[in-house]
């Protein structure tokens, strides 16, 4: 009675996807299961409710460690059937189908397609169409799949024209991937990482350093593109933001050596190696700023000194309607798998970016409309 009551109450709570609400029913599912230990629904109910919470991680490590379990423990209920006649290995194809499904979507929102694509493929191959779970579950399925191949087109092709110098060409792609998902938070922040790349190498830094920022409030703990942002403000001499960037960079970097500590030598010693030239980084960064020499507005602007009056209103103009805060995030859609805060807080650091980056460019155009202020 009491997992019953566990189980009701919690698959409510699922199914509605009442985010504040998941925390208890993993606490009741968890407590469920301290009872019933074997039960596939419960730990699939768990599986779900991880999934719902983003603790993907988990997730991925609990189907797989509850697997080979729940294998051996899934036996016939057909009692009244001679067991010569029951074929007991397709008893295993339901506890394998969901866990693959679900290992599947976790690594498609953490952003590795192709470990996501990998785990797809073994539930088609190992589940019989009679056990894959109903129709509307078989079309979402199919439509993951579909998604998933798709976008890795994309990003491979936006990947072989940015190594080809091709950067128009890239940018194109990874916008495509851009507009092509909304579910994964984690792709989102890649594709922007990279289209970041292909804007500077394109001279685009403020394109860049508005890319770095979308990508940045997608995933805050993204070292790679956190260091390039704090690149791009030193190239235009904001130091400030720069010297912002290179210490969040460090106590990030910090981070992952005092929780995984575990990890594998070669790995540990790549963070190391980061760290270490993330601390020369930050101390060149706070001799130059000593100098106190003001912004780079010309290449705020992405114009050359010799530029006219009207050349400096053209660029501006442009630069102002291209990075105006209200545009912003405009190619962000809001998957119903996010809950109201995670939306909020990302919603928030990407009009704190985009309201300062307006900011500097409005004060660059003042600056160089003003002929005493430009020879200064």
């Amino acid at each position: 009675q009491k997992v019953s009551t566990f189980m009701l109450q919690s698959k409510e709570y699922l199914v509605k996807k009442e985010f504040d609400k998941i925390p208890s029913a993993l606490q009741m599912i968890t407590d469920a299961l301290s009872i019933s230990i074997h039960s596939d629904n419960l730990m699939k109910m768990k599986a779900e409710a991880l999934l719902l919470l983003r603790r993907y991680e988990e997730l991925i490590q609990f189907c797989e460690e509850t697997l080979q379990l729940a294998e051996r423990n899934s036996v016939p209920l057909c009692l009244d059937e001679h067991l010569e006649n029951i074929n007991l290995d397709s008893y295993g194809f339901s506890v394998k189908s969901w866990r693959y499904y679900l290992i599947a979507k976790s690594y498609f929102f953490i952003g590795k397609l192709e470990e996501a694509h990998q785990f797809l493929k073994k539930y088609e191959q190992t589940t019989p169409a009679e056990y894959k779970c109903g129709k509307q579950s078989q079309q979402s399925v199919s439509l993951l799949s579909k998604t998933i191949s798709e976008l890795l087109r994309l990003k491979v092709a936006g990947n072989e024209a940015f190594q080809a110098g091709k950067y128009s060409e890239a940018v194109e792609h990874y916008t495509a991937a851009l507009l092509s998902n909304a579910e994964s938070l984690h792709f989102s922040a890649i594709c922007f990482g990279n289209r970041a790349a292909a804007y500077q190498a394109m001279g685009q830094i403020l394109d860049a350093i508005a890319d770095c920022s979308l990508a940045i409030a997608l995933d805050t703990s993204y070292c790679k593109v956190i260091s390039r942002r704090a690149s791009l403000y030193e190239l235009i001499r904001d130091y400030d933001q720069a010297e912002n960037d290179l210490r969040r960079l460090i106590s990030l970097l910090e981070e992952q050596l005092q929780d995984n500590m575990s990890m594998p030598s070669e790995k540990l010693d790549n963070v190391r190696n980061n760290l270490h030239r993330a601390n020369l980084r930050l101390s060149a960064l706070e001799r130059d700023a000593r100098k106190r020499t003001s912004l780079n507005m010309y290449l705020i602007l992405g114009i050359e000194p010799s530029c006219s009056a009207v050349d400096i209103k053209r660029a501006y103009r442009k630069a102002a309607l291209r990075h105006h805060p209200d545009k912003a995030g405009n190619f962000l859609v809001r998957s119903e798998n996010i809950d109201d805060t995670v939306w909020s807080e990302i919603v928030n650091a990407i009009r704190r970016d985009a309201d300062y980056l307006f900011k500097i460019i409005g004060k660059a155009y003042a600056i160089l409309s003003d002929p005493t202020m430009k020879n200064k």
